[in-house]
């Protein structure tokens, strides 16, 4: 005769053998007898308070040994349930194995759109000093322009000012151009491009030097009241804005002397220009385009591989193409690397191209392969986007439910729908 086992999960009752408990020794129904704590003599019943809809999974893995759930039962629920019963989820059927896992990536989700959105600017200071209050109120005046209307105002006219440096260094490259061709000028190329680099007498050059003058305080005052300066660093706008920063004084230590070399003038200057990173701190106002750019973070594993496989095939077609046509544009090996990358990048400039009937079925792959190859780590993107997107408004909709349930203790407010 086989000893009977009766379980109560939760209020409902469940009747198995005790052989069958004992297929899996190593699980927490295996060992239990009537000496452990959950036993009721009275009734001679084991109780646990549990939930028993997962229990008829539980059991039948014993009966069976298949674990399977239902795909209506929250995952995280079903691991807790599981570590209780000491039950491994390696166990688990591959059939069941997308939506207990897909929980994972959502929660990943979670967190990044919580961190990046909401707890974004939740900073911690050492100390509660005056100096450290007046740190924190320059923090939040110049990170987060929804703390005051100081800080909204502060942001907008900081963009502005963004917009205006910019707009002079368009005014600047037309006005050497309207220069050279006037004619007045008797300089060379290369002395004219030195004459609009260092040009800081005229109006131009005074409304940038301001321009700049306040890209330098803004700087340094987030530097100085950033509670983390290691985190500061690793945030790339930041390190634009101080590379951009080292660059205008570095142009203008160079343009003080007129014999420096012509490269060093360009490479400073190209160090200003780095101010037009600025305008991405819009990301501030609109959410938008920094999911757009958070996405884009999440696929830096996809794109990493676009860009090897990309220099890979790059390779390969160009040292085809160039032993194939040797005797004409691809004579250079370089050349038919950049004819490649043109080439599966769907720009195709034209300025190199096959001439002989092989190297234009190799073109021909070429561009094909491109197509596919870009069209992978696009749709990657996209889901990305799409996702974070989604679980940004869901959050959204629960922070306002809880702000709106805690003004209203007796809330009987309708629930607030979710706008995609």
């Amino acid at each position: 005769m086989f000893e009977k086992v009766i379980i109560d999960i939760g209020g409902q009752t469940f009747v198995t053998k005790r052989s069958t408990l004992q297929r899996y020794p190593d699980t927490k129904l295996a060992n239990i007898s009537e000496t452990c704590e959950h036993f009721d003599k009275t009734t001679e019943v084991y109780y646990f308070d549990r939930n028993p809809l997962i229990f008829h999974s539980v059991l039948d893995y014993y009966r069976t040994g298949k674990l399977h759930f239902l795909s209506n039962i929250c995952a995280e629920q079903i691991r807790d349930e599981l570590q209780f019963w000491e039950i491994s989820t390696a166990d688990l059927g591959p059939c069941c194995w997308k939506y207990f896992y897909a929980v994972d990536s959502d929660l990943k989700t979670c967190k990044v759109i919580d961190t990046h959105f909401f707890h974004r600017n939740c900073v911690i200071y050492s100390s509660s000093s005056s100096l450290t209050k007046v740190k924190s109120r320059i923090w939040s005046l110049l990170e987060s322009p929804g703390s005051s209307k100081i800080a909204f105002v502060w942001q907008i006219f900081y963009l502005c000012v963004v917009c205006i440096a910019i707009f002079l260094s368009i005014i600047q490259s037309f006005e050497l151009s309207r220069t050279e061709i006037r004619g007045d000028y008797n300089e060379t190329s290369d002395e004219g491009i030195n004459k609009r680099l260092c040009n800081h007498g005229s109006w131009i050059g005074i409304v940038s030097n301001v321009c700049i003058i306040i890209f330098t305080l803004e700087t340094s005052l987030r530097l100085a009241s950033c509670p983390c300066k290691s985190i500061f660093f690793q945030g790339f706008l930041n390190v634009v804005d101080i590379v951009s920063v080292v660059g205008c004084f570095a142009h203008f230590i160079v343009g003080a002397f007129p014999d420096s070399n012509e490269a060093l003038y360009t490479f400073t200057y190209a160090l200003v220009i780095l101010q037009g990173f600025r305008f991405f701190r819009l990301e501030r106002f609109i959410e938008g385009l920094r999911i757009m750019l958070l996405s884009i973070k999440q696929s830096k594993t996809m794109l990493c591989l676009l860009i090897l496989i990309l220099l890979i095939s790059s390779i390969i077609f160009g040292m085809t193409m160039h032993i194939v046509e040797m005797n004409g544009d691809f004579a250079d090996a370089i050349n038919s690397f950049y004819w490649a990358i043109i080439t599966m990048t769907t720009i195709g400039y034209g300025d190199i191209y096959p001439k002989t009937k092989c190297g234009q079925i190799i073109a021909a792959v070429c561009a094909t392969f491109g197509l596919f190859l870009l069209s992978m780590p696009i749709a990657v993107v996209a889901n990305n986007f799409t996702d974070l997107y989604k679980r940004y408004c869901e959050h959204q909709c629960h922070l306002h439910r809880q702000k709106t349930r805690t003004l209203c203790k007796n809330d009987k407010t309708e629930l607030i729908p979710i706008k995609y």
